[in-house]
């Protein structure tokens, strides 16, 4: 796992306690409007809060200067971006690639118009599907559902494209097609 993706899991941890993560809004809230942070009037056991800080300073969202408490969330711009990062489609497309401005939030949003993008696209969404078996169409699916919501449009376009053999009524078969996708 990237430093990054480790970061990410930590700050996501927490995030994921329901006090810390009212604890945060309410320092947040007060640096925002300037006013000093009291950690026994945030509206909880001042033992809970102590606790709490600590494992949000140690998580990167909160740090102490001049003696008061500021909530840092710019690392929550980087989390979301190592997530973005760790899906399917991001791993698949480096980041150099044109084909990154055909994802949001890793995920496909448009299709490319242009033919050379359209293929190298379907190159990538291949290499989502195992090729050393014949899938079923909810298997096509599932394996697709990662690129984007419109999975039935995704393998109509890799049959079309003729990277995926459909059998019969419901079978599929990658076909290897060896396509450069930095282009």
């Amino acid at each position: 796992m990237s430093a990054k993706l480790s970061a990410a899991a930590a700050a996501l941890q927490a995030l994921s306690n329901p006090t810390r993560l009212a604890i945060l809004a309410a320092i947040a809230d007060r640096n925002q409007r300037r006013a000093p942070v009291v950690l026994g009037e945030l509206g909880f056991d001042l033992r809970v809060v102590a606790k709490e800080v600590g494992r949000l300073t140690e998580a990167g969202l909160l740090s102490k200067v001049r003696g008061q408490f500021i909530a840092d969330l710019s690392p929550l711009g980087g989390l979301a971006e190592a997530v973005v990062e760790a899906t399917a489609l991001a791993r698949a497309i480096p980041p150099d690639s044109p084909l990154r401005r055909y994802l949001v939030h890793g995920r496909i949003e448009a299709l490319p118009k242009r033919p050379a993008d359209l293929d190298a696209m379907a190159a990538v969404l291949c290499t989502l599907l195992p090729n050393d078996r014949t899938l079923t169409e909810a298997e096509v699916n599932d394996h697709l559902a990662q690129a984007g919501d419109d999975v039935a449009g995704l393998r109509r376009l890799l049959v079309d494209l003729h990277f995926v053999r459909r059998n019969g009524s419901a079978e599929y078969e990658v076909i290897e097609h060896p396509v450069d996708i930095h282009s």
